[in-house]
């Protein structure tokens, strides 16, 4: 079985990724680790999904389940075997707004450490671009019938009820809390911000005023605030990111080590 985790950017792909391992994990059908960028990944992704690569890695894994992770677009072969069930698609978006702040805090950290994803987003409107062509890619996978829509709220906010459908996509039951209690350290939530509610209320007004009627179509046939917390709900867990240079490497090689424990290697498998 392959399960194909996508999102656009900053909506939490990579924990809904962590997630569908683990559901896999405590559903007793465990998981294959791919040598893709190296022997000590701790995510299978690819920058595309082609049918090539499905056929190669379904060769290698004999049938047990693989979860690839991409931002990329959808081929059409791809979702035709998706629509098909013979392989199993998650999408994940977000709130463009939210989308914007935090691919510019992630631009203030790369640019702070030298390194180039993100280093060009200097601020929200820098991310029109970028978020123009994800809204596009994300509406492909979203148009597969069979494929799970999640939105960052639903992920981060409503996650009990994230792994319930997960689950049952796949076809296994498991203790939602079990699943759960890993991710309650700091640091083991791959690619972790700050995971708090209605981050668009940090935008200025003028700003949210030009997102929100260059994406009014996009508003009109999503409603990317599916999940959040309402008065009276239990507050969301604060979860927080690793501090530090050496709190990012700790809880990296934690992750690191616990995937290799529970995870069957599968070897290298290269893109094209």
């Amino acid at each position: 079985m392959i399960y194909i985790c996508y999102g656009v950017t900053k909506s939490a792909s990579t924990y809904l990724y962590q997630l569908t391992e683990e559901i896999l994990s405590l559903g007793g059908l465990g998981f294959c680790r791919i040598r893709h960028g190296g022997p000590f990944g701790t995510a299978n992704y690819y920058d595309a999904v082609s049918p090539g690569l499905l056929d190669r890695v379904a060769d290698a894994a004999c049938g047990r389940p693989v979860v690839l992770k991409t931002h990329g677009d959808l081929h059409p072969e791809v979702a035709r075997r998706i629509a098909a069930g013979t392989v199993l698609a998650s999408a994940g978006i977000r709130d463009p707004r939210e989308m914007a702040l935090s691919m510019a805090d992630h631009g203030v950290r790369a640019r702070a450490r030298g390194e180039d994803a993100f280093s060009e987003v200097g601020g929200p409107l820098a991310a029109l671009a970028s978020i123009d062509a994800q809204i596009a890619v994300f509406e492909r996978w979203a148009a597969v019938e069979t494929t799970e829509v999640f939105t960052y709220n639903q992920i981060c906010f409503d996650t009990e009820a994230t792994i319930a459908r997960v689950a049952a996509q796949i076809g296994v039951d498991v203790d939602v809390a079990r699943v759960l209690a890993p991710f309650a350290q700091p640091g083991t939530i791959g690619q972790f911000n700050m995971g708090r509610p209605r981050r668009y209320q940090e935008m200025d007004a003028a700003t949210q005023a030009l997102f929100l009627a260059r994406y009014a179509g996009f508003y009109a046939r999503m409603d990317v605030e599916m999940g959040l917390p309402q008065p009276g709900d239990p507050a969301p867990p604060q979860r927080r990111p690793a501090a530090g240079p050496l709190g990012r490497k700790a809880a990296d090689t934690r992750r690191l080590l616990r995937r290799l424990a529970r995870s069957r290697d599968i070897g290298t498998i290269h893109a094209g």
